[in-house]
């Protein structure tokens, strides 16, 4: 018998969003700071080879304070379209969200999932149930999870 094992994959089925723990950051960007909720819990699952595939919502902010956050009542609203979004994202198969992100004129959530397939209804779904809101959306393969790796450094 060979003496080195793979390191024991974690399955899958196993992934789920409970009891996740989070942790916020504070950064500094070219329109004033940024804060970043970054998923902790999401470390065990970094790099897992099924959820290579990174993929954004960005929403521009309608009301920013002087401050370049957005003032409570559109951050109120921001926690119900991210709520949404994640149902629609877990709808497409195996995901899980690793960061919010809130700068002076936008905030982003981002998911690494399994099946990008989905993700095209999920974005329209999002603009249809979000129409006061511009729901942009991306995906790129991003096996490494660089897109959330860089942010630990905040």
């Amino acid at each position: 018998m060979w003496p080195f094992k793979k390191k024991n994959q974690k399955s899958i089925e196993d992934l789920n969003s409970d009891d996740h723990s989070w942790s916020v950051l504070e950064a500094s960007g070219e329109t004033g700071p940024i804060i970043i909720r970054l998923n902790e819990s999401a470390k065990e699952w970094a790099k897992h080879p099924d959820l290579n595939i990174r993929v954004g919502f960005a929403i521009p902010l309608k009301n920013p304070n002087p401050d370049g956050m957005p003032d409570p009542e559109e951050n109120e609203k921001f926690a119900e379209i991210e709520d949404g979004i994640t149902s629609l994202v877990l709808l497409t198969g195996p995901s899980i969200q690793v960061l919010a992100i809130t700068t002076g004129t936008f905030k982003e959530f981002v998911f690494y999932i399994q099946n990008a397939s989905g993700i095209e209804n999920a974005h329209k779904q999002a603009i249809e149930k979000y129409p006061n809101y511009e729901v942009q959306c991306y995906g790129e393969n991003d096996p490494k999870w660089v897109g959330y790796f860089q942010w630990q450094k905040a």
